[in-house]
């Protein structure tokens, strides 16, 4: 089960985050797009199982255009429903994973030596977790965060164009980084750094709002970093005891 739930789980995290670029982003109301997304993740789905089950990649298909005909629908792009459509397409990943447990173990990657196959399943763990840590952490703390710099205004917390994003996938990145390399005391010295440079920007009290902004978005960013990290290093300690 777990080497079907790490195949797909990735294939998902691959169509969602990694794949939808900017290019995607202009054109996926449209029907021809929704259409490409499910199916470009289906068929990412089929390679990292390494096998054809016909029921399985028709629930993903299904699953990836229910998911994206709701996004882009005429309800607003809230927390709320990123929540709703994204543990809804984990929670029927898993489903699969339990309903065919045998499918990854069936495929063409089972049949490489057990060392291989131990490695391939721990990579792909490592990949849905830097996924799920790096580019959707940031689009999860960006919505949660979003109300906050409406009450600040834009003004106020001027910077580079995607600066903040920037910032973000580096420090998470260096979190699950260190996490990975058993060094998890060293993301003390990392807040600390951050703390130092970004609080440099406040020039008086009149700015506490920015300062309490900035609090939240980093716990939140560390945080989220932390926690994804330690569940990959233990997903991956699954298949590399």
């Amino acid at each position: 089960m777990a080497a079907t739930f790490s195949a797909i789980l990735t294939a998902y995290l691959l169509g969602n985050f990694v794949f939808h670029t900017e290019w995607v982003l202009k054109r996926e109301h449209k029907t021809g797009a929704i259409l490409l997304h499910a199916a470009a993740t289906t068929l990412v789905s089929y390679l990292l199982l390494g096998a054809f089950h016909w029921r399985m990649l028709a629930a993903i298909l299904l699953t990836h255009l229910i998911a994206k005909t709701i996004q882009t629908g005429p309800r607003p792009d809230s927390l709320a429903l990123f929540l709703g459509v994204h543990c809804g397409i984990v929670g029927v990943c898993l489903g699969l994973a339990i309903y065919f447990p045998g499918v990854a173990e069936s495929g063409w990657w089972a049949h490489a030596t057990p060392d291989l196959t131990r490695w391939y399943f721990a990579s792909l763990s490592c990949a849905s977790g830097i996924m799920l840590c790096v580019p959707a952490g940031g689009i999860l703390i960006a919505k949660l965060i979003g109300p906050l710099i409406d009450e600040i205004g834009d003004s106020n917390i001027a910077g580079l164009k995607q600066g903040g994003r920037y910032i973000g996938w580096l420090e998470r990145s260096l979190v699950m980084l260190l996490v990975l390399a058993n060094q998890p005391s060293s993301i003390g010295f990392l807040i600390a750094a951050k703390s130092i440079l970004r609080f440099g920007e406040i020039k008086d009290a009149s700015q506490r709002k920015v300062a309490e902004y900035i609090i939240i978005g980093t716990f939140l960013s560390f945080g989220w970093g932390l926690l994804i990290s330690f569940l990959t290093q233990r997903a991956m300690k699954h298949w590399i005891p």
